[in-house]
């Protein structure tokens, strides 16, 4: 039953290129269940905004994952992997209107967190398959830009070619040796 309301939430979500709006009522409105359905599955509307959360961030993670296995791991397999998921999340919007409701729960935080997390271990084997160093910071570093980056095309509604090209920058010379410090360290 919480599969079946939560991918009637999706197609929802998808066709009308948002997700706040989705809570009970509405899918009790469109007709994917019935009040008890959802308060029986879910409890309350955060934990139903949390799975649906969950649901929209694996879709999207799975369209990275397709479209870069066949890709050595590497600078490339990044920067594709991390164009690929800005793209996704401007063609659905859904995903970081529920993020950003989210966000203010602190189960919700703590999953947005872990999701990130994720996100910079897998970053950290394309770093270390480059030849980079301090790749667990580096990952971090990449992840928390990706966001950022991610948050402002949705604000803007659309490609900010200037962040991505500082994004693909840094994923460039995240690979590259550094030179030392101006601070000495």
């Amino acid at each position: 039953m919480k599969q079946r309301i939560l991918e009637a939430a999706k197609t929802l979500a998808g066709k009308d290129r948002r997700a706040s709006h989705l809570d009970a009522a509405h899918l009790v409105a469109a007709g994917a269940c019935t009040e008890e359905e959802f308060a029986a599955a879910f409890g309350d509307e955060r934990a139903f905004q949390r799975e649906l959360m969950a649901e929209l961030f694996a879709e999207a993670r799975l369209t990275v994952i397709r479209a870069t296995t066949a890709m050595p791991s590497g600078l490339e397999q990044l920067r594709q992997a991390f164009t690929l998921y800005l793209d996704y999340n401007l063609e659905h919007p859904a995903l970081q209107e529920i993020a950003h409701q989210v966000q203010y729960d602190p189960i919700g935080y703590e999953m947005l967190a872990r999701m990130e997390i994720g996100t910079a271990m897998v970053t950290q084997k394309d770093l270390e398959a480059a030849g980079a160093d301090r790749v667990q910071a580096r990952a971090k570093l990449l992840t928390s830009v990706t966001v950022a980056v991610v948050r402002a095309e949705y604000k803007a509604a659309r490609k900010l070619p200037d962040l991505r090209a500082v994004l693909d920058e840094y994923c460039g010379l995240s690979c590259q040796g550094q030179p030392e410090s101006p601070l000495g360290d």
